[in-house]
């Protein structure tokens, strides 16, 4: 849960967890509260941006047979991060290589869903390139809705708030 520094609304949100998952990660700077507010207050203000998907499937594309859940190396196959049932666009930004064992588990259910319920992770745990992915198509979708601004009080309400 974001401090109460963080505004809930939608864009607030997705900017706080990627600084704090996808950017603080990348730092080596996970579990530094200071870093990750600093990064998203810069985020926020526009003095630095989120990467294009590029990014995150460059990344994936540099590890080819690892997992992009639990990181194994072996034989991978392309999973959704959001499955199309539930929104999730067609296209590379919306997949990841998993092993079978994690393409297995996962499925087609969302990504907070799984990793959160079904595994007992915590969503501050979430792997760097899915959340990336995630985070990025979430702040998509509720761009092109015109819904950045609406309320939002958990992390679970990014994806499921916006109806393009």
């Amino acid at each position: 849960m974001p401090s109460k520094a963080v505004p809930e609304i939608v864009e607030d949100y997705i900017l706080y967890y990627y600084a704090k998952l996808v950017i603080a990660a990348s730092a080596g700077e996970g579990g530094n509260y200071r870093f990750i507010m600093d990064r998203y207050k810069k985020l926020k203000s526009g003095e630095i941006k989120m990467s294009d998907y590029d990014r995150e499937i460059q990344k994936e594309a540099q590890q080819p047979g690892i997992c992009a859940f639990c990181q194994r190396q072996g034989q991978t196959v392309p999973v959704e991060v959001i499955p199309r049932r539930l929104g999730g666009p067609v296209g590379v930004q919306n997949l990841v290589h998993a092993c079978s064992n994690c393409a297995k588990s996962k499925d087609d259910k969302d990504l907070l869903t799984w990793w959160c319920d079904e595994l007992g992770r915590d969503k501050d745990e979430l792997p760097r390139i899915p959340a990336g992915l995630f985070l990025k198509m979430a702040h998509e979708r509720h761009q092109i809705a015109f819904t950045l601004h609406q309320r939002c009080t958990n992390i679970r309400e990014i994806w499921e708030g916006a109806q393009p």
